[in-house]
């Protein structure tokens, strides 16, 4: 269910703080995915319920807007820098360059190819190799160049320019020039080449072409207020290397990776899985170096011996779930000699209920918007968050992440209100039946449901727990259904449910056709619940084609209320984040998107555990 920043956004997925993250998973609104609830199959815990990897590309940051990323506006890197950030840093008191960063992935890494590798934590890894064109400030939310040293913007938006820098290189020395740009592009577009979702995310390109030495420009067809962006979060792959492999040899690789960022593999050819991904600094880096000499995933699939080695201080880094980090805050020697932090956190996304308005070709209960209304005012969502989440999140009233200009600051979530709720479901047709303390619709039949879910995740479990236990007082009959994840997807692509508990990426500026809009209520489709309303659809393709900011923003707040008053979902919480990580490490903030990216983050020298 939307991170990719500050050089490179490897923490816009880890630590939300970085677009190239955001942007790498955000690859296409046509086949959105959820990398929390990949990470759910992998029994992962609380961070693992949503998102799709499409959106969560994107979900750092992207804010369109300003006069750097609007039609007829244009940039220029002398005012940009992307690495100011860094500088500060370097300019701390007790700075130094080397250690190790040590991270756990909780899946098993299968192959680190870009393009063709759809796993989480192979992402990564190659989002501190590759470099993009331009990439967004963790702060500020505004673009920043970084292989680009500026750009302009047709005033239809149809054309976006960028110039590159001067003495840009690949990691093997060989010069980056707008050849590798179109390149990139080309090799992505090419049918042989099996990466379908990046297609997709890049089929509004009508061409890519060079326009002189150290410049090329993006064509679009159509207008799309996310143009900028997807020009922009391109990967910049060098058409020396990837150029020499057959369209097959490519498809069924699992360890080609080269490229121009701050990192390397020390062989760009022969990693295999099951080995240990060690990334070596970039010494022909062309920007400013980062602080770790290098950075290494380890592959940690089991939550407790993940914990117990971050404990033993074998990893650096660690994502809590909610009753993992209030009981490692019991531990106070633990705290002393680590960092902890929770926030905000728009990858993370909001968990919601869906309710199903069609089954086998029939309305259901839930077609009705007085009973869905009422399903949410049944649920004290406040203590949800206590008992499911120990209060580590906040009541979600739309799609849209609270911190973001989408979203509508007037709008109150829909209140626990059981009189309001019992109006609803009286007008809607359903009785309660006092001699069997049960409610019946409209048909004479109980009110009974199933709620699916992914299993193997002790907050679904709590919250499913809580949901059964509310909806019980009113006469509804909650039956649980946990299913493991190829399951549990079989029966959202068959629409063959009755409602499903999950959790979507929420970003800086997301794009909610691929769930609401009405084309999209087809089988497989995103729109699993067959939710339909033509003035909704009006609203998101008037605000998609918007290229404005100020007026592509009323469009969404108004989105907003539509779903706030129709409530397809009921949106549940935002969950915060939560981290641990070793005490060594300096620099580490809490800023508007998260923690800020690790290329800021270092150790003091007497500090230092690793060598070389």
């Amino acid at each position: 269910m939307q991170n990719r920043f500050g050089v490179k956004d490897f923490f816009l997925f880890v630590l939300v703080a970085a677009v190239l993250v955001s942007v790498w998973l955000a690859i296409s609104q046509a086949d959105r995915q959820w990398t929390e609830i990949q990470t759910i199959k992998d029994q992962l815990g609380e961070q693992s319920n949503d998102i799709r990897r499409i959106q969560d590309r994107v979900s750092h940051g992207i804010a369109v807007g300003g006069p750097a990323t609007t039609p007829g506006g244009s940039t220029d890197a002398a005012a940009d820098d992307p690495f100011d950030r860094i500088e500060t840093a370097r300019a701390m008191k007790g700075y130094a360059q080397g250690d190790w960063l040590i991270w756990a992935t909780q899946g098993n890494l299968a192959k680190i190819t870009p393009l063709i590798s759809t796993d989480l934590y192979a992402q990564w890894v190659y989002l501190e190799v590759l470099d993009t064109l331009a990439t967004m400030d963790p702060q500020t939310l505004d673009w920043k160049p970084v292989l680009a040293k500026s750009w302009q913007i047709s005033k239809d938006g149809l054309k976006i320019t960028f110039q590159l820098r001067d003495g840009l290189q690949f990691s093997d020395g060989h010069p980056l020039t707008a050849d590798d740009v179109v390149f990139s592009y080309d090799f992505i577009m090419n049918p042989k080449i099996n990466c379908p979702r990046e297609k997709a995310y890049y089929s509004r390109l009508k061409k890519v072409e060079k326009t002189a030495t150290s410049e090329v420009a993006f064509v679009y067809s159509e207008p799309y207020f996310k143009s900028f962006e997807i020009a922009a979060s391109m990967f910049i792959l060098p058409k020396h290397f990837y150029g020499q492999f057959a369209p097959e040899e490519f498809n069924n690789s699992v360890g080609l990776l080269l490229g121009s960022g701050p990192y390397r593999l020390e062989d760009p050819k022969t990693w295999k899985p099951g080995q240990l991904v060690q990334l070596m600094r970039n010494e022909r880096y062309w920007g400013v170096q980062p602080g770790f000499n290098r950075i290494l995933f380890k592959e940690i699939t089991n939550d407790k011996a993940r914990l117990a080695a971050f404990r033993n201080g074998d990893i650096d880094f660690l994502w809590a779930y909610a009753d993992q980090y209030r009981e490692m805050l019991q531990d106070r020697s633990l705290v002393e000699r680590t960092k902890h932090f929770e926030f905000d956190d728009p990858l993370g996304g909001y968990r919601f209920v869906a309710w199903n308005e069609v089954r086998d070709g029939k309305p259901t209960y839930f077609a009705d918007k007085r009973v869905r209304q009422a399903m949410t005012m049944l649920l004290d969502r406040h203590r949800l968050i206590q008992e499911a989440m120990y209060g580590y999140a906040s009541i979600a009233s739309g799609p849209f992440w609270p911190k973001s200009k989408q979203y509508d600051p007037t709008i109150r979530p829909l209140p626990y209100d059981l009189d309001g709720a019992k109006r609803l479901l009286t007008e809607a047709g359903f009785t309660y039946d006092s001699s069997q303390s049960v409610l019946r619709g409209p048909d004479g039949k109980p009110f009974r449901f199933t709620l699916t879910y992914p299993s193997g995740n002790g907050t679904y479990d709590r919250m499913v727990l809580f949901m059964k236990d509310a909806y019980a007082k009113f006469g509804i009959v909650l039956e649980p259904q946990a299913l493991e994840w190829g399951s549990f997807t079989d029966r959202l692509d068959n629409k063959n449910f009755d409602a499903i508990t999950l959790g979507w990426s929420a970003v800086v500026e997301d794009d909610p056709y691929q769930s609401f809009h009405s084309s999209q209520a087809v089988p497989g489709g995103d729109d699993f619940v067959s939710y339909k309303n033509p003035e909704l659809d009006k609203l998101i393709e008037e605000a998609r084609r918007t290229m404005d900011e100020p007026a592509r923003m009323k469009l969404w707040h108004r989105v907003h209320q539509v779903l706030n008053e129709d409530q397809p979902y009921t949106f549940l919480f935002f969950p915060y984040a939560l981290r641990f990580l070793d005490g060594r490490i300096d620099n580490v903030q809490v800023i508007k998107l998260g923690l800020n990216p690790l290329e800021e983050w270092f150790v003091p020298l007497k500090a230092q555990k690793y060598r070389g």
